[in-house]
């Protein structure tokens, strides 16, 4: 049976609202169309003054039950991702009784998963309207998706991996095995869909990197009043420094525990909230175009917590904005196939991730393949919805380091008397008793202080 479903991303850029209308027919996934509807000015600054408020509260989510401000911002955010939903639907005549669900995440302003937390309590935040969003579509949502692995012993992200697992198995069948899903965004994140060398048994990773975009962007933010590094025109002016290399590698990514987070052994994710780029006497130029060579090198260094059991990937899909920057994407080319400088460190590691290729790597656009990297991020919410509707796992121990395979969300109807196709496919797969929802707050469940919640 063809399910579909649509998809929802406002990543940490707060720059748009994704939106991707996709179908599920068991292992064959279709994009049937996308919308993507820029965010005001205004409500940019809005979200990024009530994720500083929240941080300032240190996310303790009941100071904000009745405030003016929160509600407020929440309400515009949740209308722009309705606008997008519908105008979707609009432009490609959609019949919204054929969409079964909405997967929403909402926005993160706030990520403490058990490799931060070690051993203090673990949360994460995403606040979001799920109720309004159903309300203003006409759509059943399905919502709050980190929350159920965080309460298993997760992460809580990253979630791409089992996406990216689902798409595999068609990129297999074309010779295209193993394979790493490289998403470049704000965060960077891996995703390693390969099989044990005895065994043959498959198994799927995935990690945040780190700082992908983050760092150059606001280089160039900074000095230059602009959004980004387009086409690498700053960064080109610049030279890679390898004495500031080192610097970076050493002090950019420094979690709550004081430890570099690039030397963390996977599971494990990542916070915006700790990247700093330290003060340096080199150029702007020079600083920019070691920024970014740094992005790509930390994606290769990655590869080394790659199980020596596993079959090194060497087809690598990449995804995300900052992978248009020229200079990035000929980086990671550059340094998969041995011809980019290493720390000096690094060069016995360096030396043994090649040794592990059994063929000449390749890195191509995910979109080559027919997925659309602009909608990867939209499209894992889609196919979350789809995976709790029919009650598979989404989440594994492998992968988040959650206790056991973990089914994730929760849904709501719009308030109407409407009989819609989620409540009949909720009776057809019998999970309709798994994943309704009781929570009727405007944030998730697992937020700071769940484990006291009763």
């Amino acid at each position: 049976m063809t399910i579909k479903t649509i998809g929802i991303m406002t990543g940490n850029s707060l720059d748009a609202v994704d939106a991707v209308l996709t179908s599920f027919d068991n292992d064959i996934i279709k994009d049937i169309a996308h919308y993507t509807l820029p965010y005001p000015k205004e409500l940019t600054q809005n979200m990024l003054e009530l994720r500083r408020q929240i941080t300032e509260k240190k996310s303790v989510m009941s100071e904000f039950e009745k405030d003016v401000f929160f509600h407020k911002t929440l309400t515009e955010y949740t209308h722009l991702v309705a606008d997008s939903v519908n105008a979707l639907c609009l432009e490609n005549n959609t019949n919204k009784r054929e969409i079964a669900a909405i997967g929403f995440h909402g926005q993160t302003c706030d990520h403490f998963p058990p490799s931060i937390a070690q051993g203090g309590d673990a949360y994460t935040l995403q606040i979001a309207d799920a109720q309004l969003l159903a309300d203003l579509t006409d759509i059943p949502v399905i919502y709050d998706f980190r929350s159920d692995d965080i309460m298993n012993g997760g992460e809580g992200a990253p979630l791409a991996p089992v996406h990216n697992m689902h798409l595999s198995k068609d990129l297999k069948a074309k010779g295209l095995f193993p394979v790493a899903f490289c998403n470049g965004g704000n965060t960077g994140n891996i995703a390693v869909i390969s099989e044990d060398m005895q065994t043959h048994k498959p198994t799927v990773l995935g990690w945040d990197i780190g700082p992908f975009n983050h760092l150059a962007d606001h280089l160039v933010r900074m000095h230059k009043n602009e959004p980004c590094d387009k086409d690498g025109q700053y960064g080109k002016q610049g030279k890679i420094q390898i004495e500031l290399l080192e610097t970076l590698f050493n002090t950019v990514a420094i979690n709550n525990e004081g430890k570099n987070f690039y030397l963390q052994t996977p599971p494990r994710s990542s916070d915006p909230h700790w990247y700093r780029l330290p003060e340096t006497d080199y150029s702007f130029e020079d600083t920019l175009r070691t920024v970014e060579y740094l992005s790509t090198y930390t994606f290769f260094h990655t590869l080394s917590y790659i199980p020596e059991n596993l079959d090194m990937p060497f087809v690598f899909l990449i995804f995300g904005g900052g992978w248009k920057n020229p200079l990035v994407l000929e980086d990671f080319k550059a340094l998969l196939t041995n011809k980019a400088p290493a720390l000096k460190e690094h060069k016995e590691l360096f030396d043994k991730i090649h040794g592990r290729f059994k063929q000449t790597p390749t890195v191509d656009w995910s979109d080559k393949f027919g997925y659309s990297g602009g909608y990867m991020e939209a499209r894992i919410f889609a196919d979350m919805a789809y995976s709790r509707i029919i009650g598979e796992p989404f989440s594994y121990p492998e992968g988040t380091g959650c206790k056991s395979p973990t089914v994730a969300g929760i849904f709501v109807l719009p308030q109407t008397t409407e009989k819609y196709l989620l409540t009949e496919l909720l009776e057809k797969y019998g999970t309709a008793g798994l994943i309704a929802n009781n929570w009727n707050k405007k944030w998730n469940r697992a937020s700071k202080g769940w484990q006291t919640v009763k």
